[in-house]
C-alpha cells in the first residue's frame, strides 16, 4: 500500500497492510520547517520520512479577517507597543457599536506568546462584534492544492475553522466562564453567528475540490476537565451537525484533534459525524484507555495518538517501548488505529534520549504494526 491508501484505510475503520505511524509535527514534507531544525532533529526527520506515514497539513488564505467577514478589513487598526522583554501586539477593530480590542503579547527572546487581552471581555463587546456587518470571504486553497500535487502518495489535510474555537478565541478561558454563567444566550448568539461564517468556508472550499481529508479543533477548551460532557455537548456539538454533513456529502472525511480529558465523549464524537480523532490521551494528561476506547467506539471511529509527548521526551527508553507495545496491541485489532504522539516537538533541541525514543517508537511500531 502507499501511505495514502494506508492511511485512509485506517480512517475509514479498515485495516491496511500495517499499522499506520503518524509523528506528528515532524514535518518532514515541510523543506522550510526542515532547514531551521537544529541539527538534533535530523535522525527523527531521516526515520519519518523512511518509516512513517507523513500527513502534510495546510491551512487556506483569505479567509482570517477577524470575525470572519471580510467587512472588518477596513476597521481594523493596529499597533505594536514596547514592554521590555515583549512587544505588544494590538489589534483594534473599529465596530458599528464601538470600538474592541486584542494584545497579543511577543517574546523578544525563545518564549512562547501569550494573549493576555481577549476582542469580547463583556456583553457590549460581544453586541459590538455582533454589529459588525458579515461579508463572506473568499478562501483560497491553492497552497493545500499544490502541497496535495507535490505529495500524491500521502494524505494531505486541509485544516478549516470550526465555530466553537472562533467563539472560544474570542473571549478566552477566563471570560468564556464568566458568559457561560452569566450571559449563556450571548455565547448561543456568537456561535450561531460563526455557524453560518464557518459553513460558507466549508462550502467554499469543498467546492474547490478539498479533500479527501478535511480536519479541525474539536474546541478542547470546552471539553473535560475544564468543563462538564454535559457543557460540551450543549455548547460543541450543535456546531458539528451541518458541518459533518457536508463533509461527508462530498465523499470526504473529518479528522478533529481535540486534547484533554474526552473519554466520557466518545461516543458523541462518533455521533457529531468525526471519522478520526486525536490525541486520545491517557492518563495523566488524559482519561482515555485505549483497549476501552477500542471497545466502545473502534468499529466506527479511527483512534490516533495514545503516545504522550512527555514519554516521549523523558521516559526511559525501555519504557516507551512497553508503552508502545501496548497501545499497538490494544489499538491494531481490526484496523482504524494510527499511532501517533499526542503532540509535536517543541523544544529547539532534542535532547539523546527524546531522539532514541522517537527512534525507539518508530522501530517498535514497525516490527509489530503488520497485519
Amino acid at each position: 500500500m502507499t501511505s495514502k491508501e494506508r492511511v485512509l484505510a485506517a480512517m475509514r475503520g479498515e485495516a491496511p497492510d500495517r499499522v499506520p505511524i503518524h509523528m506528528r509535527g515532524v514535518r518532514a514534507w515541510d523543506a522550510e520547517w526542515v532547514t531551521m531544525r537544529d541539527r538534533s532533529y535530523r535522525p527523527v526527520i531521516e526515520a519519518a520520512l523512511e518509516c512513517c506515514d507523513l500527513i502534510p497539513v495546510a491551512g487556506m488564505d483569505g479567509i482570517w479577517s477577524p470575525f470572519l467577514t471580510t467587512a472588518s478589513d477596513d476597521l481594523v487598526e493596529t499597533r505594536v507597543v514596547d514592554a521590555g522583554d515583549w512587544d505588544i501586539h494590538r489589534t483594534i477593530i473599529h465596530t458599528p457599536k464601538g470600538e474592541v480590542s486584542q494584545d497579543n503579547w511577543v517574546s523578544k527572546s525563545d518564549d512562547l506568546p501569550m494573549m493576555r487581552k481577549y476582542f469580547v471581555e463583556t456583553p457590549e463587546d460581544a453586541e459590538r462584534v455582533l454589529s459588525v456587518p458579515y461579508v463572506a470571504p473568499k478562501p483560497d486553497i491553492s497552497g493545500y492544492l499544490a502541497l496535495r500535487d507535490q505529495w500524491p502518495d500521502n494524505v494531505v489535510i486541509l485544516m478549516v475553522p470550526q465555530a466553537g474555537e472562533c467563539v472560544h478565541d474570542l473571549i478566552g478561558t477566563e471570560h468564556f466562564a464568566y458568559f457561560w454563567l452569566e450571559h449563556r444566550e450571548t455565547l448561543d448568539r456568537l456561535r450561531e453567528a460563526f455557524e453560518e461564517r464557518v459553513l460558507a468556508v466549508l462550502d467554499a472550499a469543498l467546492a474547490a475540490g478539498a479533500g479527501p481529508v478535511l480536519g479541525t479543533n474539536g474546541v478542547e477548551q470546552v471539553a473535560p476537565p475544564i468543563y462538564s460532557p454535559g457543557a460540551y455537548r450543549e455548547f460543541v456539538k450543535p456546531t458539528f451537525r451541518g458541518y459533518c454533513e457536508r463533509i461527508h456529502a462530498k465523499g470526504c472525511l473529518l479528522h478533529v484533534h481535540c486534547h484533554n480529558k474526552v473519554s466520557a465523549l466518545l461516543e458523541d464524537f462518533v455521533e457529531m459525524g468525526w471519522d478520526v480523532t486525536h490525541p486520545i490521551e491517557p492518563a495523566p494528561m488524559g482519561d482515555v484507555d485505549l483497549a476501552d476506547a477500542k471497545r466502545r467506539v473502534g468499529d466506527r471511529l479511527c483512534l490516533e495518538g495514545n503516545i504522550q509527548i512527555g514519554d516521549v521526551y523523558a521516559a526511559p527508553t525501555n519504557e516507551l517501548v512497553k508503552t508502545v507495545e501496548a497501545a499497538i496491541e490494544a489499538g491494531k485489532p481490526g484496523g482504524g488505529f494510527i499511532l501517533c504522539p499526542t503532540a509535536s516537538p517543541h523544544t529547539r533541541v532534542l535532547t539523546h534520549v527524546t531522539v532514541s525514543n522517537y527512534l525507539a517508537m518508530i522501530e517498535t511500531a514497525v516490527r509489530m504494526g503488520g497485519y
